[in-house]
């Protein structure tokens, strides 16, 4: 209960003391009476030296207070900041360094805008899409370009070839573009290599021509050229297909054509040459006998006997 009781005349003192310092500062006079310092919020009284006489008999000293103000923001209570407004200039940037388009009708946007990617400068060709350093040989750059950009393209007068008529072949000096295939030109198969000019020869199948020489896969005689004439011999010896070492001729001799006689004379036996209707004399007939003169023109002469 004295614990109570001295706190309670301590609370008193300070009230008075509060009053008595208020009539000092009205007298224009400077009490010492403890200034409140208001260091936080936390921290809500700072502590001075008592004030002169104010003492009680069961206390010490007894402190002078003063009470700090706080303020909370309750309720619809609102806390404004001026924020300051930044007005969007990418687009006059953009325009005023020529970057003005915004869509293409063909091709595809270049050189877009450093402030808003919205805007560009070109519309290209979609050809051209790549660097310099990476159109590699065969391939040949474009002497323009867009957007920073180039060509990288197959020139049509190394590679004029898409296609080759049978029975040519692409030459393997090929260009790609695109993903399409263009040739240096057109050659003929590796098994065209014939090139059947010999007396009465021809190609076999449908020849393949390049650089103004025909060439085949094979040769044969022209038709006709099928005889070897191997009884009687040709007609004409001259007239001859070779093919394989051997010779064709397109007639044979059907009749040997050695009997000359028109028709046989006296005395004399004789055969008949079916093929050619003439007369060989082989030798005399009964009763005759041979007078021995074939050195004499070297015809057969019968005599009749006497």
């Amino acid at each position: 209960m004295k614990t109570i009781g001295s706190f309670m005349s301590a609370l008193s003192a300070v009230f008075l003391g509060a009053a008595d310092a208020c009539a000092s500062l009205s007298d224009g006079r400077l009490s010492s009476v403890t200034s409140l310092i208001d260091t936080s919020q936390n921290q809500a009284f700072e502590s001075q030296p008592p004030a002169q006489g104010l003492l009680t008999a069961d206390l010490e000293p007894v402190h002078s207070f003063k009470l700090a103000s706080v303020q909370f923001i309750t309720g619809g209570g609102n806390l404004t900041f001026n924020t300051p407004e930044f007005p969007d200039t990418s687009t006059d940037n953009c325009k005023r360094f020529g970057y003005t388009l915004t869509s293409c009708s063909a091709g595809n946007p270049a050189l877009f805008c450093p402030y808003n990617d919205k805007y560009f400068k070109e519309c290209c060709d979609s050809r051209y899409q790549y660097d310099k350093k990476d159109c590699a040989y065969p391939s040949t750059v474009s002497g323009d370009s867009c957007g920073g950009k180039f060509m990288c393209y197959c020139d049509r007068s190394l590679y004029p070839a898409e296609s080759c008529a049978e029975p040519m072949v692409p030459s393997s000096d090929v260009c790609v573009e695109s993903g399409k295939k263009y040739y240096s030109g057109c050659v003929c198969p590796a098994n065209y290599t014939e090139s059947c000019t010999e007396a009465n020869t021809e190609g076999r199948g449908t020849g393949c021509t390049f650089n103004g020489e025909t060439k085949y896969t094979g040769c044969q005689c022209k038709a006709g050229y099928n005889l070897t004439c191997d009884e009687l011999g040709p007609v004409t010896p001259g007239d001859y297909c070779l093919s394989g070492g051997v010779k064709y001729y397109n007639s044979c001799k059907t009749c040997e054509n050695k009997c000359t006689l028109d028709e046989c004379p006296a005395g004399v036996n004789c055969t008949l040459e079916d093929c050619s209707g003439k007369y060989c004399a082989v030798g005399c007939a009964v009763g005759s006998y041979d007078l021995d003169n074939y050195w004499c023109g070297g015809a057969l002469r019968c005599w009749v006997k006497p």
